[in-house]
Parts: structure tokens; C-alpha cells; sequence
């Protein structure tokens, strides 16, 4: 199964990013250029939607951090929301969950920045 990403303003200052489907190596390989561009097109918070992922390789992750690198230094953020259970693990086992802050659901995450 191939990944998909689409892309979505919630506010101003807000970008919603879905992904779905299954991001291993050749599938994130696909899509990390797209993915980076639109985190620092606009130095937006960014929330990334995992609910539709799958299956996350350690590849699937490395374009994740590099994603989140590439808004230090800026005013925006990088927050993930969604994973399933297989993905929270793996999140979870690399440590990603205390590099950035992983929801339950997008409307955590939208609710935890307007605050």
C-alpha cells in the first residue's frame, strides 16, 4: 500500500497534514520532499495526522524528525496526533514522544494550541 498526503489550514497559523496508508521506506521516500515543503512553506504549527498510518518504519520516523528539524529556529511547532497502536510504539520505543507532543486526536491538538 502507497502513502498519501494532504494538506489542510485549520487557522492562520495552523496546518493540518493527513497522512494515510503505509509509510515505509519507498513510500516515505516518495513523499518527504513534499511533506518538508509544506512544514517550512509557511512556518506554520503543524499537526500531522497519523490516523491513517498503517504500518511506520524506522524511515517513516527518520522523515518525521527531519520534518520537525526543519521548523527549529522558527515560530511554528510540530505535533503529532493519531497514531494507531502499532505506530505509537514504534514512536514511543525511539523516543519521539518526548522530543514532540503526541494527541489522542487532532482536536486535542488544535485545542492545546489555542491555549
Amino acid at each position: 500500500m502507497s502513502v498519501t498526503l494532504k494538506e489542510e489550514n485549520i487557522s492562520d497559523r495552523v496546518r493540518l497534514i493527513t497522512l494515510e496508508g503505509t509509510l515505509d521506506a519507498p513510500n516515505a521516500m516518495a513523499i518527504e520532499d513534499e511533506f518538508k515543503d509544506l512544514l517550512t512553506e509557511h512556518h506554520y504549527h503543524v499537526i500531522v495526522d497519523l490516523s491513517g498510518v498503517d504500518y511506520m518504519s524506522s524511515y517513516g520516523l527518520r522523515m518525521l524528525l527531519i520534518g520537525a528539524k526543519s521548523l527549529h529556529g522558527t515560530e511554528g511547532g510540530f505535533y503529532l496526533a493519531c497514531p494507531n497502536e502499532h505506530v505509537s510504539r514504534v514512536i514511543s520505543v525511539a523516543g519521539y514522544d518526548s522530543m514532540f507532543p503526541v494527541y489522542h486526536s487532532v482536536q486535542e491538538a488544535i485545542a492545546d494550541l489555542k491555549t
